[in-house]
C-alpha cells in the first residue's frame, strides 16, 4: 500500500462507513531468528516469534510463509533449541543449528487495524487487516519503515466479493500483491542478505590477474571472516565464533608461508609472526570447547553406570573453559589485536605494497597457483607412500600438516579452476584429511585427558570413580586411533590412484612458471 493511506482514508476510498468499517486496532511484535551462518534460510526456512496481547507463539514456516510444524508457544525464545519445549519444532531447529546459538536476525514493531468490506445489506463479505511496519535490529539504530500491507480475508460464501476487490485493488489502484512473508523485506531493510557470512572460502579470481592483486583478494575475503568473527568469540556465544576465527587465521598463516614471492617478504616475515601469536592465544579455549562438545559423546560411550563419574571431569572442563575464555576477551579486545587488524588491512588495502616486490608477484595467478599446488601434491605423495610402508605416529602428523597446505592451496584458487574437474581431487583429499585427522585428535584427547585424570587423582578426595572413567575413556579412543591407524592405507591409496594423479597433472602441473 502506499504509505500515505491510513485507515480512515481506505474506508473512504472503498465506501466510507456505509461500505467499510473500521474496528480494533492492535500491536504486535515479530521477531525473525537464525543463526550466524544463516542455516534456517539455507534449509528453507524461517523461525519466527509473534508477540501478541493474547500471548507469544514460535513459529517455522518455509519460504512461501506456509508453516512447516506445529507452532508452539514460548515466552522468551532460548538462545539453545535444545531448550525449546518439547515439539517437532525443537526438533527440526535443533538438527539443523548443531552447536550454533540462534540470534535474532530482524523485528518488526507492526500496528494491525480490522476493518470489514460490508454489502448492501451492511453484511461484511470481506474482512480487513491493514499493516503498518516499523522494523529494526541490533546493528540498526533508528526503526526503518516497510510498506504498509493490506490483508485480505475471505469470508465464507462470499469469495466472489473478495476476488473483485483484489482485482480492484491491483487493476485499478495498481497496488502490487506483497510476499506472504516479511523477512526478506525486514532483513534488507536493517542492512542484511541472508547468506551474507559463510564460512567457506568462495573468492572468484580471473586468469591471467597479477598473482600479488589475487593473493590480497583473498587474504582480504578471510580478514572479513577473521574479524565477523570477534564479537561473538569475545562473547561466547557458541563455539563456532571462535572455530571460524581460528580457521582463518590459519588459512592466512598458510597463505603468508606456501604462496611465497609474491607478497615483500618483510611483510610476510612480520605477518607470519603477528598472526602465529593469534594462533598460540585463541588455542587453550578452542581446546576446550571441543573437549566440551564431546562430552556428551564421551558419556555415551561408557556403560551406564559409569556416565556420572564424568561429573568431576565436566565441571573441571567447564572451569577451565571459563578461565580461558575470560582471558581470550581480554586478548581479542586488546591493542595488539587491533594493531594486527588494523595494519594487516592497511597492507592489503594499500595501493603499493611496502617493500621489495616478490619475484613473483606480477606472474598470472594460474602459474603461481599451479606452481604451488603441484609441488605441495607432489610432497604430499612422497611422504604418504613412506608413511604407507612404515611410518611413525610422527610422520602422520607431518603428513597431516602438508595435506592442510594442499587443501588450503587448492581452496585460495578454486575461482581459477572448473568446479567439475576440483570435486573429485577435493573429495579424496578431504577424506585423507578426515583420516589423519581422526587419528591425531584421538591421540591429543588421550594425553590431555591422562593429563585430567592426574590433576583429578591429586587434588580430589574421592578420585577414584572418575579416575576410573577417564582411564575407560582413553582405552576407548586409543582403540579408535587404532583403528584409524588401520583406515590410512586404504584412505591413502584412494588419493595415491593414477586417474587422481593425472586430474592434479591436468589441473596444475603447466601452471609451473619454470616450466614456462
Amino acid at each position: 500500500m502506499p504509505h500515505d493511506v491510513s485507515p480512515a482514508r481506505l474506508a473512504r476510498m472503498l465506501g466510507d462507513t456505509a461500505g467499510c468499517q473500521i474496528d480494533n486496532s492492535t500491536r504486535l511484535l515479530l521477531t525473525f531468528f537464525d543463526s550466524f551462518d544463516w542455516r534456517l534460510h539455507a534449509a528453507g526456512l524461517r523461525l519466527l516469534q509473534v508477540a501478541t496481547p493474547l500471548g507469544t507463539v514460535l513459529r517455522l514456516k518455509d519460504a512461501a510463509g506456509s508453516e512447516v510444524v506445529d507452532s508452539i508457544g514460548v515466552v522468551d525464545v532460548p538462545a539453545w533449541p535444545a531448550d525449546f519445549p518439547a515439539s517437532d519444532l525443537q526438533k527440526k531447529v535443533a538438527g539443523l543449528l548443531e552447536m550454533r546459538v540462534l540470534l535474532p536476525v530482524a523485528r518488526v514493531q507492526c500496528e494491525v487495524t480490522d476493518l470489514g468490506v460490508l454489502n448492501e445489506d451492511a453484511k461484511t463479505v470481506v474482512r480487513l487487516q491493514m499493516l503498518r511496519l516499523n522494523c529494526d535490529s541490533a546493528e540498526v539504530s533508528e526503526p526503518r519503515t516497510l510498506w504498509p500491507r493490506l490483508r485480505l480475508v475471505a469470508v465464507k460464501g462470499y469469495e466472489d466479493e473478495l476476488a473483485a476487490l483484489a482485482a480492484r485493488l491491483a487493476d485499478e489502484w495498481e497496488w502490487p500483491s506483497a510476499p506472504e512473508c516479511l523477512f526478506d523485506e525486514a532483513v534488507a531493510a536493517v542492512g542484511r542478505e541472508p547468506g551474507d557470512y559463510s564460512s567457506k572460502l568462495e573468492v572468484p579470481l580471473k586468469p591471467g590477474t597479477m598473482a600479488v592483486d589475487a593473493l590480497r583478494k583473498v587474504m582480504r575475503r578471510l580478514l572479513d571472516t577473521l574479524e565477523r568473527n570477534i564479537a561473538g568469540a569475545r562473547a561466547d556465544l557458541d563455539s563456532e565464533f571462535l572455530h571460524d576465527l581460528r580457521v582463518a587465521t590459519r588459512r592466512t598463516r598458510s597463505a603468508l608461508s606456501q604462496v611465497k614471492h609474491v607478497l615483500p617478504d618483510d611483510v610476510v616475515a612480520d605477518f607470519r609472526q603477528r598472526f602465529a601469536w593469534l594462533g598460540q592465544v585463541t588455542g587453550p579455549t578452542r581446546d576446550l570447547d571441543v573437549f566440551l562438545l564431546e562430552l556428551p559423546r564421551y558419556r555415551a560411550s561408557l556403560p551406564t553406570v559409569m556416565a556420572g563419574d564424568l561429573d568431576v571431569l565436566a565441571n573441571r572442563l567447564r572451569a577451565a573453559q571459563q578461565a580461558a575464555q575470560q582471558k581470550l576477551r581480554r586478548e581479542l579486545g586488546a591493542a595488539p589485536m587491533r594493531a594486527l587488524l588494523d595494519d594487516w588491512r592497511t597492507v592489503l588495502e594499500a595501493d603499493e605494497l611496502p617493500g621489495e616486490p616478490g619475484w613473483f608477484a606480477d606472474l598470472p595467478v594460474e602459474r603461481v597457483a599451479g606452481q604451488r599446488i603441484w609441488r605441495m601434491y607432489k610432497k604430499v605423495l612422497k611422504d604418504g607412500r613412506a608413511v604407507v610402508t612404515g611410518g611413525h605416529a610422527e610422520d602422520m602428523h607431518a603428513l597431516r600438516k602438508d595435506c592442510k597446505k594442499l587443501r588450503y592451496l587448492i581452496e585460495f584458487f578454486r575461482g581459477l579452476y572448473p568446479a567439475p574437474a576440483l570435486k573429485g581431487i577435493i573429495r579424496t583429499l578431504k577424506d585423507l584429511l578426515d583420516n589423519l585427522g581422526d587419528f591425531q585428535d584421538l591421540e591429543v584427547q588421550a594425553d590431555t585427558l591422562r593429563g585430567f585424570a592426574r590433576e583429578i587423582a591429586e587434588g580430589e578426595g574421592d578420585s577414584l570413580p572418575a579416575v576410573l572413567a577417564i582411564g575407560a575413556l582413553v582405552a576407548d579412543l586409543l582403540r579408535h586411533q587404532q583403528a584409524a591407524h588401520e583406515r590410512f592405507a586404504g584412505c591413502f591409496g584412494a588419493f595415491d590412484t593414477a586417474d587422481n594423479h593425472a586430474q592434479y597433472k591436468a589441473l596444475f602441473k603447466n601452471g609451473d612458471p619454470q616450466q614456462g
